[in-house]
């Protein structure tokens, strides 16, 4: 079985349970069948994989809605691991609506938890899961090749990450706001996207002074800010976030002020990773 088929033979099995469920109860297809499809969606890579993801989800949750005016309980209930394959599967995809699916089901996952599945309560990773969509909104599939996508396709990505950490602003839900993977996957996005550069340089400087405040600079930040930024300008964020340890020409110093090195993670002052986890800190470096 190649890896690009995982996801239609896993639906062409579901379509078999569904019809054979009809007769027999138990060959039903319940949520455990439904996220084994949905996992072949997300890792095969088709260009139709996040609109398949898409719709088994919406079959799931109109199977939840029969069940509930039944009086019954659905077994294809929905889970956050449901809507995390489907935007897995928008994400890895090279369809042109990558970032606007992805999108759609957070939207979904919001809406299912609302109507009160509380295994469907929406996470920082659906969230981090829009953001990585966008960041790689830069490349679709047109008749089989991979080519760059248009300014305004990317713009339109942006514009949804924009919408993202928006969201993640006024802290949805209890425990879910921006972290280091979130505001590090939106600098990705300035620093991926065919953007104007006034447009990418600034939204890259101001989320990352976003991200000193409340200390959750890793590794990952940094990196995908280094990248987001001519050199120059990356040195000038630093200093206007406080960062001291520069000569005249605006080089990073040695700690004997004597010999001139790139600027490290470990130069940062510490205020500005004091949220990182010590864990996460330790795997990054």
């Amino acid at each position: 079985l190649r890896r690009n088929d995982s996801g239609l033979v896993g639906a062409e099995l579901l379509e078999s349970m569904t019809k054979l469920g009809e007769k027999i109860d138990s060959l039903r297809p319940n949520t455990y069948a439904c996220l084994s499809v949905l996992y072949g969606w997300s890792s095969c890579g088709a260009i139709d994989a996040g609109e398949r993801a898409t719709e088994l989800l919406q079959t799931m949750e109109a199977d939840m809605k029969a069940a509930a005016s039944r009086g019954e309980e659905s077994i294809m209930r929905t889970t956050q691991r449901c809507y995390i394959l489907a935007q897995t599967a928008w994400a890895r995809s090279q369809s042109e609506r990558k970032a606007a699916g992805a999108l759609g089901v957070l939207n979904m996952m919001e809406k299912n938890y609302a109507e009160q599945n509380l295994d469907a309560k929406p996470t920082v990773q659906a969230y981090s899961m829009v953001l990585n969509a966008c960041a790689f909104a830069d490349s679709v599939e047109v008749d089989g090749k991979v080519v760059k996508a248009s300014p305004e396709q990317q713009m339109k990505a942006f514009e949804i990450a924009e919408l993202i950490m928006d969201r993640l602003g006024n802290e949805p839900y209890p425990n879910v706001k921006s972290t280091s993977m979130t505001y590090g996957t939106f600098i990705k996005c300035c620093g991926r996207l065919d953007l104007p550069d006034n447009i990418a340089q600034e939204s890259a400087s101001r989320a990352f002074a976003d991200c000193c405040r409340p200390g959750y600079v890793s590794d990952f930040v940094f990196t995908q800010l280094r990248y987001a930024l001519p050199p120059e300008e990356f040195l000038n964020v630093l200093v206007k976030n406080g960062y001291k340890n520069l000569n005249s020409k605006g080089k990073s110093l040695s700690r004997d002020g004597k010999r001139i090195r790139p600027v490290r993670l470990d130069d940062l002052p510490e205020e500005w990773k004091r949220s990182v986890d010590r864990s996460a800190k330790r795997s990054n470096r």
